[in-house]
């Protein structure tokens, strides 16, 4: 199955569209997922959904971004709400679901922990978590986000927030973890969900992807590089 760095968006909009008839539907197509009905919104935005999940659009990305302009943590979050979250990105394969274990096994006997996975189609990655006695079971939520993990960590972070504070809530979290779906180097987590952001890439081919940079890898608050060799 190809990666989610695969993914490709089609979006074709004209400057003499005429927006103020909103009375049909745009369609594009995702590559191997065939028709997505797509629709203009109230706020001029394009809105889309994937397999029947809330509809979403995407935010226009003009250039890979800066570490210095990055969005700062929220001054005005309540953290009984929902405790410290850190949200945890990168592409497929690249060892963040690894790094949850890692971060689990740490921190759980001096803080109440808590985490919650993405993943496109399956719940593999909490699996992998409740397999390895990461946590008890159920301090480990399986989140399938569809065919746009991205958007589960950014637009739409719904899906997300609510077993964030349903676990918080339960288990008086001191600490929740958050792993996005594996997405590509545009996708990175919204200050809405993340109060602390590490991007993990894979450099062990090269440096294509870190010369390429993107939100992921210019403003996450911690870039981790795996797949480095020594010697």
């Amino acid at each position: 199955m190809a990666s989610e760095g695969d993914h490709h968006h089609h979006h074709h909009h004209h400057q003499d569209h005429d927006h103020h008839h909103h009375d049909h539907d745009h369609h594009h197509h995702h590559d191997g997922e065939g028709e997505t009905k797509s629709w203009v919104g109230k706020d001029g935005k394009v809105y889309h959904s994937h397999d029947g999940l809330a509809p979403h659009s995407h935010e226009p990305i003009y250039s890979p971004g800066y570490f210095t302009r990055r969005a700062p943590p929220l001054l005005n979050r309540n953290f009984n709400e929902r405790a410290f979250t850190v949200g945890i990105g990168g592409p497929v394969g690249t060892g963040k679901t690894a790094l949850m274990l890692a971060l689990c096994e740490l921190l759980r006997e001096n803080y109440s922990l808590a985490a919650v996975t993405n993943d496109i189609f399956t719940k593999e990655d909490g699996e992998f978590l409740v397999k390895h006695k990461a946590l008890p079971e159920e301090r480990i939520r399986a989140v399938e986000t569809g065919g746009c993990p991205h958007a589960a960590i950014r637009e739409d972070i719904s899906i997300n927030l609510g077993p964030l504070e349903e676990l918080s809530n339960l288990f008086k979290a001191d600490i929740l973890l958050c792993e996005s779906g594996g997405d590509n180097l545009a996708a990175n987590f919204s200050r809405e969900l993340a109060d602390y952001i590490i991007y993990i890439i894979d450099v062990s081919g090269g440096d294509k992807i870190p010369r390429k940079g993107g939100p992921g890898i210019t403003q996450a608050d911690l870039l981790s590089c795996s797949g480095m060799l020594c010697g």
